[in-house]
């Protein structure tokens, strides 16, 4: 039995105790708050919780890994609904109610808003990157570059970028920003993105979008209740900021009260712990939220709505007429909305804005792409010495369901304790 310590207690520090607990291991989890959960809880601001990020997920199965090899199925557990899809809100005004997780879908909703089908066989084109990328880097520990050889590169053309992508495969303007425009409002570069990442696009088509029931939230308190159920040790207001290192191999963490003992650290935490060097990437500076509260008056609304303005701005809803937006504008996103037929503003009730500095203080929104390359810089890349790295900061990226993967190959690596 390995001494298994995890820092951090948000999504990626849970499932990853969870798993490692239900394989046999003395997990303790250090979280530097008093609550579990991480962004999971959302922005609660006068009895009210906001969620900050898209509260829906794609790969389903994910999620049902995670529970079904922690304990209880996840059906037992928690409902998980299928969402009906996305609204694309163009600058012309045209609209696109774009289904996920079925071709036929998609194609008669194109057909019906532009006439014609470009996009289908276009994503068609992606199945193959998708099947390399997840056997790859996601399937397992990623190695990092001796797993990218001559077959990787010519499948996934890696030099080539996201806005080279865009511009050959694609005719249609609108089409393009469908690819560009979730990179740009993420707080990429479409010069240095590079192209295979439009496999998003794949997964959404295949998998869909899916909601838990009760949100986020409650997401956070099931997996809550299953580190108690698994015999995790969790120790709260107790931030971790060292690992204690004997000839490259991590025997211990430093926390804010005691040194704990370890065989294995999973680094699930937002900072860089001592004493290894920065990451030679820049963080991602997060776009800007609006949480908004609409009257029951307010015209009746998409969930999702994905406003194609320049920059983009998403909004999304989280129940009971609660609606975040994500933006990058100086301009009130009310007022912007306006110019593409989306006029609430007689409705709100309150809007709170919250900075990108507001939003950093929270936690890691994920790292700046310079190239192609910089996916080896991330941490959680070919782990060493028995430390490793999971969440919005680590590979493969800052999605619930990349977490997911995450963790699931990290438990995967270390194996269970022979009974």
């Amino acid at each position: 039995m390995a001494n298994v310590v995890v820092v951090g207690g948000g999504f990626a520090g849970m499932s990853a105790a969870a798993r490692l607990a239900k394989l046999r291991h003395h997990v303790t989890l250090l979280e530097s708050t008093q609550t579990l959960g991480g962004r999971l809880n959302g922005m609660t601001v006068g009895g009210r919780t906001w969620p900050l990020e898209l509260d829906t997920v794609t790969l389903p199965g994910v999620f049902r890994d995670l529970f079904r090899k922690s304990g209880r199925p996840l059906e037992q557990v928690l409902d998980l609904t299928k969402t009906e899809g996305r609204r694309h809100v163009f600058k012309d005004k045209s609209v696109l109610d774009l289904p996920l997780g079925n071709r036929g879908d998609q194609h008669n909703a194109l057909m019906a808003a532009f006439g014609e089908d470009e996009w289908s066989p276009w994503v068609d084109t992606l199945a193959d990157s998708w099947d390399v990328i997840r056997r790859m880097a996601l399937d397992q520990v990623f190695p990092g570059k001796p797993a990218v050889d001559r077959t990787v590169r010519k499948a996934l053309q890696p030099r080539r970028s996201l806005a080279a992508l865009a511009d050959k495969d694609l005719d249609d303007d609108r089409l393009r920003k469908l690819v560009l425009n979730p990179p740009r409002l993420a707080g990429q570069d479409r010069l240095a993105t590079p192209g295979f990442v439009a496999v998003s696009h794949y997964v959404e088509r295949s998998f869909g979008r899916w909601r838990f029931a009760g949100g986020l939230p409650a997401l956070a308190t099931a997996l809550e209740k299953r580190l108690g159920e698994r015999g995790v040790t969790v120790e709260l207001g107790e931030s971790a900021h060292e690992l204690v290192l004997e000839e490259g191999q991590v025997r211990g963490v430093v926390t804010s009260l005691r040194t704990v003992p370890a065989d294995i650290v999973v680094w699930c935490a937002p900072n860089r712990p001592a004493p290894l060097p920065p990451v030679d990437l820049m963080p991602v500076i997060p776009a800007s939220r609006s949480l908004v509260v609409l009257s029951a008056e307010a015209p009746e609304l998409p969930d999702e709505i994905f406003v194609h303005a320049n920059p983009p701005i998403r909004m999304w809803s989280g129940g009971d007429g609660l609606w975040t937006i994500e933006h990058r504008s100086g301009e009130d996103p009310l007022r912007a909305l306006v110019r593409f037929g989306i006029d609430v503003r007689p409705y709100v009730e309150e809007q709170i804005d919250l900075s990108p500095s507001d939003l950093v203080g929270i936690g890691h929104w994920g790292w700046a792409l310079r190239s192609w390359t910089s996916i080896f810089d991330v941490p959680g890349v070919a782990p060493t010495g028995g430390l490793f790295f999971a969440g919005a900061h680590a590979h493969p990226g800052p999605t619930l369901e990349a977490i997911g993967m995450a963790t699931a190959s990290i438990a995967e690596a270390i194996g269970p304790v022979p009974r």
